[in-house]
């Protein structure tokens, strides 16, 4: 599914105005020094509120099925505003590896967007034994 024009204008609008109120340059700059580097409520709040984690997760998996148009403009939005979040993490790098992988076990079990928001697809994978692939 591709959202037209007007769809697109309105996610940039409610992901810029979330971020606007959730992520100013003084709380991003407070988060790059604190541990963690991000605001747990406010990443809770963007699953919630805009479903950031399942944008792009295919609807089979508990996703809003979004594609490769629609993530573009969130990510750019996060870019403009700095967000200090594990949406680049999570979303982009170990959801596409997971849904890369084909393994439809592991995918159902680490991708529902519905699950609370303090669970999210791992951002750090196990190194492996394979000497083929560098740890």
């Amino acid at each position: 599914m591709t959202a037209d024009e007007t769809g697109l204008r309105e996610l940039r609008l409610s992901v810029r105005e979330f971020l606007e109120a959730k992520s100013p340059e003084e709380a991003v700059r407070k988060l790059m020094e604190s541990e963690p580097r991000f605001d747990p409520a406010v990443w809770a709040q963007a699953a919630d509120q805009l479903r950031l984690p399942g944008l792009v997760i295919p609807e089979e998996y508990g996703g809003d099925g979004f594609g490769l148009v629609e993530l573009g403009v969130v990510l750019e939005e996060t870019g403009r505003a700095l967000l200090c979040a594990p949406f680049f993490a999570t979303v982009v790098l170990a959801a596409q590896a997971l849904l890369a992988s084909g393994d439809r076990e592991a995918c159902a079990r680490h991708l529902p967007a519905s699950r609370p928001a303090g669970r999210r697809p791992p951002s750090r994978w196990p190194r492996t034994a394979d000497p083929g692939i560098p740890p």
